[in-house]
């Protein structure tokens, strides 16, 4: 990848679908099989305004903190893991470290640290919880995992090998009993211009024996690609199309951003078992969007980058040449809770407000929208949620950035 000198653009991040209102009496669901699998097409939301299920206001745990004491400070937590007592394990990016808290968010242990020992991390990508209240983590930058016991030794780790050549391994889906759902990167074949690459190879992982079984293949994030004779160049295509997953046990659910058809994959054998669709209207870029993210990129080269203002402001010709799309994602990402439903996030433009997330039954019926208490920092980001049968649990923002986590309770 080419890189630039020291004042270089913090990447652009997008961020928000409208829910229609059904007439009377008509239809919420279309059904259908093709070739065996079912395919739901959603029409409109069952809830009626002020109906469906909500989340509390008051967090039932609330760890974190401004200044001191210093266990209880977060610094871009990168997964969150609720044990079966209650308390959480936290795993923090920026320390490497992991750090358990009892159910009402006292400090119990913490363990890890930067590094490439036993229990360290380089960069900590993910985190979850086993059987019996085990973790296990993944490491991008070693291409590893390792697995710690409840008291925070470390029980196992090991190397990811990629089974296939030019695939390299970039992250975890999530558990699902003894297996890992990993992304493998397909760098073959570089091509140029605006175009779907790295491809993305989703499969299972034993961590009982490594054994790698593949579970599907689809094409990766739009990007702009350029090529030299002894170089590779590529950057983010604002408002460009990928893919996104999300699992629970014994299931995947794969999106691409282009349109709203969700896929369910067993994580057995990679079979589809059923369709989810929407007719999600195509938005097109407006100048109004474009403005938003070139003030957004102003915003953060200054807050992050190390910008003046003056350089901002001379920058700003430039990010309106930007690569763009000229039409918006139809959402930004997609959760399945514990109980199989499907939280999808709604794509919003830079500066826009995030419209709460959107449910979607597991028969596909579009129950409606629940929200959720400001400051979250996303369905997948820093962790994501995890959303079980009665609680909410992921990462919130506070007052200058400062990061919690929070359980709040779902009401159904």
């Amino acid at each position: 990848m080419a890189h630039s000198g020291s004042l270089r653009p913090l990447a652009a991040l997008p961020v928000a679908l409208a829910a229609c209102d059904p007439a009377p009496g008509s239809p919420l669901t279309t059904r259908f099989d093709s070739a065996g699998i079912p395919v739901t097409t959603a029409l409109a939301p069952l809830w009626e305004p002020g109906e469906g299920w909500t989340v509390g206001d008051e967090p039932l745990l609330d760890i974190g903190a401004v200044s001191e004491p210093a266990e209880y400070l977060l610094d871009d937590v990168t997964g969150v893991a609720r044990l079966s007592d209650g308390g959480v394990v936290v795993g923090e990016r920026t320390s490497g470290e992991l750090r358990r808290y009892d159910r009402g968010g006292a400090f119990v242990w913490r363990t890890g640290g930067l590094g490439e020992g036993p229990g360290e991390h380089q960069r900590l990508r993910f985190l979850d919880r086993l059987a019996g209240d085990s973790v296990v983590t993944y490491d991008i930058a070693l291409d590893r995992i390792q697995v710690f016991g409840p008291d925070g030794r470390v029980a196992r780790t090991k190397r990811i090998e990629s089974p296939w050549s030019g695939l390299t391994a970039r992250g975890v889906v999530g558990v699902s009993d003894r297996r890992l759902v990993l992304t493998f990167s397909d760098y073959r074949d570089s091509p140029v211009g605006v175009v779907r690459w790295p491809g993305v190879r989703i499969a299972t992982w034993s961590l009982d024996d490594g054994t790698v079984r593949e579970l599907a293949s689809v094409p990766g994030a739009e990007q702009h690609v350029e090529r030299g004779e002894e170089w590779v160049a590529y950057t983010g295509y604002e408002f460009g199309k990928g893919p996104r997953w999300t699992i629970m046990p014994g299931r995947l659910a794969i999106v691409d951003t282009e349109s709203f058809s969700v896929r369910s994959v067993s994580l057995d054998d990679g079979t589809t078992t059923a369709i989810l669709r929407r007719d999600a209207p195509v938005r097109e870029v407006t100048s109004e969007h474009v403005e938003a993210f070139v003030e957004w990129m102003a915003h953060r080269n200054v807050a992050y980058g190390g910008y003046s203002e003056e350089q901002a402001e001379a920058s700003k010709p430039g990010w309106r040449k930007h690569p763009m799309a000229t039409t918006l994602p139809v959402l930004e990402s997609i959760l399945l809770d514990a109980a199989g439903n499907l939280w999808v996030e709604p794509y919003a433009t830079h500066g826009a407000a995030v419209p709460p997330p959107e449910v979607y039954a597991p028969d596909g019926t579009w129950l409606g929208a629940v929200a959720l208490p400001s400051g979250r920092a996303g369905l997948s980001a820093n962790g994501g949620l995890e959303i079980g049968d009665d609680y909410v649990l992921g990462v919130w923002r506070g007052e200058q950035g400062v990061e919690y986590v929070r359980m709040y309770a779902l009401e159904k």
